[in-house]
């Protein structure tokens, strides 16, 4: 660095001045050259860049490193308030550099001063020039707008189409620089941009000649744009452009549509009516060179017009009011059809490939000497047209037969012309298909899931007058077969897979017109044996034990003689010969450790070949039986009684003994055990037992099992048991919303506990187990019940159920509470109301609105809102607000009126 003073101090107290030598020079602000004088440019952060912040840049020639950039920026109000920014320095254009982020410290309104030098250790350079700039962060409040012809006045529609207007934009602030703005039509909404426009001075307004095109709403809205670039709040306001266009109406070539009853030459009527006051004539004509002429309008502005089209097809014809003092307003387009295509006879809805379908046809011009059609495919785009001629007959009329194919699955219609004698084409008439079905026959299969299994098919399609199939395995054109059909049309064949993979069929249906798509289903042959084993269930179940046990090998594939096989991966495969139905069971073996396990085997047949490898999967699982509750904890004596032994690793080989008090063991029945081994269920005969506690053994099955006792596991007893003498009943109101209670009825003896359960048509309700309920909305139509089940200690619980009730009937119709529903809003033509819906004792699920004006429905639906239009004037609007609740009936209220102003 060059030029450095000694000490970090320097220049701190002093006010701006020129640079010294030595001092960042080229300086800018935002990008802007460097104000010398205030206020400077003004800068809305928020638009300058993605940090929303002030960059201030300086140019250095030299600068060692570590050099740092010290910037100084103080509000001119309060030069002795001065903030710094530091930052790293190095030689550049922007060799000092940095960016003012701290919103609190660049204050919206005030304006700034700042220089900069470069700080090398305890030395310091010069100080800049000193530069200014304001702070300016928002647009102000928005402009006005007026147009003597467009927004002044209490006309509801003005201008016209076309009609030029002036409207004068006048700022709220002063230091609008600009002004964007845009005019939207509702009918042209595509053609609304945004434009920007300079005052012609600072805070200065604007002039806009604006002319519509369209004729009803419009909306101007407008920004003014300060300095800083900032915009303000919008003006916006709507008005109506009067439509100064005649009415166009025919019946006889009514618009965008077509009449076949008039045709080229034949005249219709049109109907001409003006919007204007002082209509004296009509101008009107057809485009591309058709009728024109001008007519006289009657008092009433109204004219009736005689047209001969003199062309088919698609056009427009163009009418224009003609006012006494000679004013020629913008056209009226009024398109119409002239369909001059042949009249149709045929079958309507859709058809089946390989069904003709027969359209008669007449001609509505004369000289038809033939007829031209083709289908169109909507799945196709560009559509291609294959078109087909038929001669007429000497009257004109013609047959015409389209067959469509399987490739015709996505046409949607054909299209028909006639032709004269010297080449002319009529507009092309069109017949509608709702759809075109391919006819592809639905096959099913059984068998062929292994080599040399017959695999049957049975084929139906739904072409009409089916004569054959074609059907082949495999795409193999040596496997081709021709089948006949049967008596309904399907057709049964068979093919046998004769090796392992994927295998399908294809089947084509003929009738004498067309052929079907192709379909047919696929299927993967295997020929892996099958692997079973009783004692070593698949893994999941947890069933194995320490114990001796088989495995069955099944044959898939045909002709097996012999079987290879591994346990655990062993290092050998193990030999084991087929018996003459190929099954094979294993040697017995045990295994001598817990955990997974598999088996692997594969198959061979006489000649050696080897099928796939299966696999098969099992657990063994820890040896440690537990038994941690036997239940019931009473059972009654003199039958056979079940028991359920909660425990681990309980196995229906389990040996599982009863011991009463004093007596001998029973050996009881294991009935079941549960998949995960945690709950057995077992019959015990307990016909003569000692009552008393009786004691339960599992002696489980396998290697290293000890048997398991649990001492008192039950108590056998005589029990008495609780018996309803009446039934419960349910009393209340059975309707949504609604508490019904229950009584328990009388029982003997008396109890001393109760459990209740409410039911829907005899269905528990989930949580339902109060003496009380309230019904929801969910159980609107169906009957409740109630079960009480009565206990006592010592008897066996009982359970009765109450009567049915009637079926749950709607809830009371919500009401408005204090805050009732009102109309906001400003009732005045073009303006918009809003429904308050107050406020209800029951909260509504939705609300639905129904606008009167004086008593008539204009709108009734879930918006809230309704646009008056001019019609209104003076009547009275009203809603009424319906709340509606599932469950409950519909609850109404309806607002005081309000009255439309002009």
């Amino acid at each position: 660095m060059t030029a450095l003073v000694s000490g970090t101090a320097v220049g701190l107290g002093a006010g701006p001045v020129a640079a010294a030598a030595g001092a960042p020079t080229g300086l800018r602000t935002a990008g802007q050259a460097c104000a010398a004088e205030a206020p400077g440019p003004y800068l809305s952060p928020v638009r300058l860049n993605d940090a929303q912040a002030v960059v201030l840049t300086g140019a250095v020639a030299e600068a060692a490193e570590g050099a740092q950039a010290d910037f100084q920026v103080w509000d001119v109000t309060k030069p002795d308030e001065r903030q710094q920014w530091l930052d790293g320095a190095h030689v550049g254009d922007q060799g000092a550099y940095i960016q003012l982020e701290n919103e609190s410290k660049q204050l919206d309104g005030v304006t700034y001063a700042w220089r900069v030098r470069l700080l090398e250790g305890s030395e310091a350079s010069p100080w800049s020039d000193t530069c200014y700039f304001t702070v300016d962060r928002t647009g102000g409040s928005a402009p006005t707008a007026g147009s003597a012809v467009y927004l002044d006045g209490d006309d509801y529609r003005r201008g016209g189409i076309g009609v030029p207007g002036t409207f004068v934009v006048t700022p709220t602030t002063e230091d609008v620089v600009s002004y964007r703005y845009r005019f939207y039509a509702n009918e042209a909404s595509q053609d609304a941009v945004w434009e920007d426009v300079k005052a012609d001075r600072l805070g200065g307004p604007v002039t806009l000649t604006w002319a519509p095109k369209t004729a009803g709403g419009h909306d101007l809205t407008v920004y003014a744009i300060d300095r800083a670039g900032n915009a303000s709040e919008p003006f916006s306001e709507s008005f109506d452009v009067r439509d100064t266009r005649p009415v166009v109406f025919s019946a006889d070539y009514p618009e965008y549509d077509a009449n076949l009853s008039f045709n080229v030459g034949v005249a219709g009527e049109f109907q001409f009516q003006s919007l204007l006051e002082d209509t004296e004539s009509f101008e009107w004509s057809i485009d591309n060179g058709g009728p024109s002429g001008i007519t006289a309008a009657d008092d009433a502005g109204k004219a009736t017009v005689m047209i001969a089209p003199t062309r088919a097809g698609q056009q427009t014809l163009s009418v224009r009011s003609v006012t006494r003092e000679g004013a020629k307003y913008p056209p009226r387009s009024y398109a119409f059809l002239v369909d001059d295509g042949p009249e149709i006879t045929a079958a309507t809805g859709g058809r089946v490939v390989g069904s003709p379908l027969r359209i008669q046809v007449a001609p509505r011009v004369p000289n038809v000497e033939s007829y031209v059609f083709w289908a169109e495919d909507s799945s196709i785009v560009p559509r291609p047209v294959q078109k087909t001629t038929v001669s007429a007959r000497a009257d004109g009329t013609a047959e015409l037969e389209w067959i469509p194919q399987a490739a015709d699955a996505n046409v949607n219609g054909l299209r028909i012309q006639s032709r004269t004698a010297d080449g002319t084409l009529s507009v092309p008439r069109w017949h509608y298909l709702s759809w075109v079905d391919n006819a592809m026959p639905a096959v099913t299969r059984s068998g062929g899931t292994m080599p040399g299994e017959v695999a049957t098919f049975t084929a139906r399609t739904t072409m009409p007058g089916v004569v054959d199939y074609v059907v082949s395995m495999n795409g193999d054109k040596g496997t081709e077969q021709i089948v006949k059909p049967a008596a309904d049309g399907s057709a049964t064949f068979r093919f046998t897979p004769v090796k392992r993979g994927y295998h399908y069929v294809q089947v084509v249906a003929r009738n004498q017109y067309a052929q079907s798509a192709a379909g047919g289903p696929g299927w993967t042959v295997i020929d892996q044996p099958r692997i079973a084993s009783a004692d070593f269930p698949v893994s999941g179940t947890g069933n194995g034990r320490l114990a001796p046990g088989t495995f069955t090998f099944a044959p898939r594939l045909p002709g097996t003689v012999r079987y290879e096989y591994k346990i655990d991966q062993a290092a050998q495969w193990a030999p084991l010969a087929a018996r003459a139905d190929g099954t094979a069971v294993t040697p017995a073996w045990t295994p001598t450790l817990t955990g997974r396990h598999s088996v692997i085997v594969r198959g061979y047949d006489a000649t050696g070949y080897v099928s796939t490898t299966a696999s098969y999967v099992f657990s063994v699982e820890p040896a440690t039986v537990t038994v941690t509750a036997v239940a019931p904890a009473s059972v009654a004596a003199g039958a056979v009684r079940t028991l359920t032994v909660t425990g681990s690793q309980l196995r229906v080989k389990d040996v599982v003994e009863v011991t009463p008090a004093g007596g001998k063991p029973i050996i009881a029945t294991v009935r079941s055990v549960s998949a995960d081994g945690k709950t057995s269920t077992v019959d015990v005969n307990l016909a003569g037992a000692a009552l008393g506690k009786a004691t339960l053994t599992v002696r489980p099955y396998g290697a290293g099992q000890q048997p398991v006792v649990r001492a008192a596991a039950f108590t056998i007893a005589a029990p008495p048991a609780m018996r309803a003498t009446k039934a419960p009943t349910v009393t209340g109101t059975v309707a949504v919303g609604s508490t019904v209670r229950l009584t328990t009825g009388s029982w003997t003896p008396a109890p001393t506990g109760w459990a209740y359960q409410w039911m829907a048509n005899g269905a528990a309700i989930k949580g339902a187990t109060g003496s009380a309920y309230v019904i929801p909305a969910a159980l609107l139509g169906k009957r409740l019940t109630v079960a009480v089940t009565a206990g006592r200690p010592g008897y066996t619980s009982a359970r009765a159920v109450s009567a049915a009730t009637v079926p749950v009937a709607k809830g009371r119709a919500p009401a408005p509470t204090v805050r009732l529903p009102k109309i906001t809003g400003t009732a005045k033509v073009g303006r918009t109301l809003t429904a308050d819906p107050g406020a209800w004792n029951i909260k509504p699920d939705s609300y639905r609105y129904e606008w009167r004006v004086n008593g008539k429905l204009y709108q009734n639906g879930s918006v809230r809102t309704f646009k008056l239009t001019a019609g209104m004037r003076y009547k009275k609007v009203t809603v009424t607000v319906v709340a509606r609740k599932a469950g409950y009936n519909d609850g109404r209220s309806t607002t005081k009126p309000v009255t439309v102003r002009p």
